[in-house]
């Protein structure tokens, strides 16, 4: 059996008492706020916890934490928003399930992407068999991309507790590879029935 996990990422946008302090200070609160994500992690066993600087205009942290409780994750979720009163205010969060964790335990490169991601109604009116197909042809189109080189994908899943299906999320050694696989996909039949795939936040690893 596939163990299973919930799944949230989060971004903050810095207030302007953010930019108060001077480098070293600011330095010093984001390893504080790392310290207690390593401290979480380790007590909660959780499979991520991971602090990225976003590449977004609208925000400047973005969080992902993966861990099989959500009281605990309710409970790192408060730790950030208490770490960051008055510095940094919530901007985007993605909530979702992952149940495929124990094959995808290897450490991603220093990039991330994630996104919500929504199908119409007839995508699941479709026969089982030719939805497993257009799926599988879509996942070989990215695993075959002579781009691929190195990315780990991470399709988890909302149904019922976020106001989208699904997350999709990537770790990346490289975002100009990344770029030219996604471009790739553009062609993917499966795009047929996507409605949603906004907001993209994207990070490096901090």
């Amino acid at each position: 059996m596939p163990e299973e996990y919930i799944s949230e990422v989060l971004s903050f946008y810095y207030t302007e008492h953010w930019w108060e302090f001077d480098e070293p200070s600011r330095i010093a609160r984001l390893t504080s706020v790392k310290s207690k994500l390593k401290v979480w992690r380790e007590s909660s066993k959780a499979l991520k916890a991971e602090a990225y600087g976003s590449l977004r205009g609208d925000s400047d942290l973005i969080f992902w934490l993966m861990c099989k409780d959500p009281k605990e994750l309710l409970e790192a979720k408060l730790m950030l928003e208490e770490s960051l009163s008055g510095l940094a205010h919530f901007s985007q969060g993605l909530l979702s399930v992952y149940s495929e964790a124990a094959k995808k335990r290897q450490q991603g490169g220093d990039y991330f992407v994630a996104y919500p991601m929504s199908k119409t109604p007839d995508w699941y009116l479709l026969d089982k068999e030719e939805s497993k197909r257009i799926v599988a042809d879509h996942v070989s189109m990215a695993i075959n991309s002579r781009h691929n080189n190195g990315i780990i994908s991470y399709t988890t899943k909302s149904f019922g507790i976020a106001d989208h299906e699904f997350v999709v999320i990537y770790e990346m050694p490289s975002l100009y590879e990344w770029v030219k696989v996604t471009e790739e996909l553009r062609s993917a039949t499966a795009r047929k029935w996507i409605t949603r795939e906004t907001p993209i936040l994207t990070g490096i690893r901090i």
